[in-house]
């Protein structure tokens, strides 16, 4: 606490409150000033560049003083900021040194796939039946559901994911389906068979944050567990699990302690399985609250195929016979010989990029980066979506081969960059024709997104668009800021190595952001 009324007192010394100034009476207006002469003209020019170099000069030195701190004497500290306009550096401090990136990795994903897909692109996803339907309407064969590498079967990006299901069950039903008889196959084969990236931490895996990576994904490829307790302590807890389904089985161990215990739930699910073992103490007071857990599934292909099948069993469909994952199918898959019956296609890739950047979807960000390595002879992996984006970094004079990349989101603590790397790759995108689109899809302060409860109330609120980065010991922002002239300026502040709370990281960061928007060089 003492910390933050440090940066609090520093904000303020800073002036980086909105002061209104009250107009001079007797103010000159341009019309009631004399004429100038040559001499006054070339003295004005230079107290105006005199004016511009102190304020540029008193900038640095306060984010000097913000980097400086004695917080950060045993972190890593950089930041590049450049003018957007000019080009020219307003500030630097050890912006060629490396930094792990966190979820700022997304900035070079989704630029990536703006530029080699167009903003415009959408993915789809498609259901077959290959077999025979009777005129008593029992089909015999089987449905397929070829993935498209779409991240939109997700509430995250406002679809709801059951509902979606529900009518391609209706379709079957309106094409005249009242039995199937055969099997429910998912095709995930457009990426290899890698679910998780290089440089993943193992302990990550259960959580919805780090979900195996399918071409054929839904719901985020998690489930939400619900625990909701009981009204006394005799009485065992209700579990619930979004979406519903019967693919997930949790097995429930939990103690329920009275007011004086803690709460301590502890999840965990075996390798390629589909039990979660849900154990540890709940304190029952007289108001507690359910507690949600939000978690990754096994194989998301097999778990897509098993809402289908639930979704057609709710239509009134009967079903007889298994749900399978592709490589588990010996025989050959032939869709031209097939019966296409429905197709669910996303929104466009600039709302997608938007979803990814404003809420910091890695699911989203490994697909796309999976989805641009894809050839006419090779499925999609990261190896080969990585060349891609750093071919295209090399073009483009981003970035050369010292860019050490290995995912797409950066959950990956091997990816490394410079803060003047991410720099100027936002200034280079500025000048291309889905700019706006990257720039859009950043989170601003007090809206939905990262950045929602962050500079609300300053200056920075109205003129920072930004992208955040955090893990353990790692914090980073970067984006755009308008300055009080009006300047558009691009910045990277990245943190690491530090034990600070994360907290701490992240009020320099907006302060940075506050003394940005408030900086003019004309004052």
């Amino acid at each position: 606490m003492r910390m933050l009324h440090r940066y609090q007192t520093i904000a303020c010394l800073l002036g980086l409150l909105t002061i209104p100034i009250p107009t001079l009476a007797g103010q000159a207006k341009p019309a009631d000033r004399a004429l100038s002469n040559p001499t006054q003209d070339s003295t004005k020019v230079l107290d105006r560049k005199a004016t511009r170099q102190s304020a540029l000069k008193e900038l640095r030195e306060d984010l000097d003083a913000l980097v400086s701190a004695p917080e950060w004497s045993g972190a890593h500290v950089g930041v590049s900021v450049v003018s957007l306009e000019s080009g020219e550096p307003i500030y630097r401090k050890n912006d060629d040194k490396f930094f792990i990136p966190a979820s700022l990795q997304k900035l070079f994903t989704t630029s990536a796939a703006l530029e080699q897909l167009g903003p415009q692109h959408t993915f789809s996803t498609t259901l077959y039946l290959d077999g025979t339907l009777s005129e008593s309407g029992e089909f015999v064969g089987n449905v397929i559901i070829r993935g498209g590498a779409d991240p939109t079967w997700s509430s995250s990006f406002g679809r709801d994911p059951l509902s979606m299901l529900d009518r391609w069950a209706e379709v079957l039903d309106s094409i005249g389906v009242r039995s199937i008889k055969g099997t429910i196959i998912g095709d995930d084969d457009l990426f290899d068979e890698e679910r998780y990236a290089a440089g993943w931490s193992w302990d990550d895996f259960l959580y919805a944050y780090a979900p195996q990576v399918s071409a054929l994904s839904i719901a985020d490829n998690a489930v939400e567990i619900q625990i909701i307790p009981p009204r006394n302590s005799d009485l065992r807890p209700s579990i619930r699990v979004i979406p519903e389904n019967d693919y997930v089985r949790v097995v429930s161990a939990l103690r329920f302690v009275d007011s004086t215990g803690i709460t301590d739930i502890k999840p965990k699910r075996e390798e390629h399985s589909t039990v979660i073992d849900i154990t540890g103490t709940y304190a029952l007071t007289s108001r507690s609250d359910t507690i949600s857990l939000k978690l990754s599934v096994d194989n998301p292909t097999l778990y897509f195929a098993h809402l289908l099948k639930a979704a057609i069993v709710r239509r009134g469909i009967r079903f007889r016979g298994g749900v399978l994952d592709i490589d588990d199918w010996t025989e050959p898959v032939l869709y031209d010989r097939m019966k296409k019956v429905a197709e669910s296609r996303s929104v466009q890739l600039s709302d997608i990029v938007q979803t990814i950047n404003q809420t910091s979807h890695n699911l989203g960000a490994e697909l796309l980066l999976k989805y641009l390595g894809i050839t006419p002879a090779m499925d999609g992996s990261w190896d080969r979506g990585l060349d891609v984006v750093r071919r295209w970094l090399r073009r483009e004079g981003i970035a050369g081969s010292d860019l050490a990349m290995v995912d797409g989101s950066g959950l990956s603590r091997l990816n490394l960059v410079t803060p003047h790397q991410i720099v100027t790759l936002l200034t280079r995108s500025q000048r291309l024709p889905w700019g706006g689109a990257l720039r859009n899809s950043l989170a601003e302060p007090g809206k939905q997104g990262t950045l929602r409860r962050r500079m609300v109330g300053t200056r920075a609120e109205k003129n920072v668009r930004a992208k955040t980065g955090s893990m353990n010991n790692v914090s980073a922002l970067a984006g755009f800021a308008t300055t009080r002239d009006g300047e558009d300026v691009a910045f990277a502040i990245t943190i690491s190595n530090f034990i600070a709370p994360l907290a701490m990281a992240q009020n320099v960061q907006d302060l940075i952001c506050m003394r940005l928007s408030s900086f003019s060089r004309k004052n």
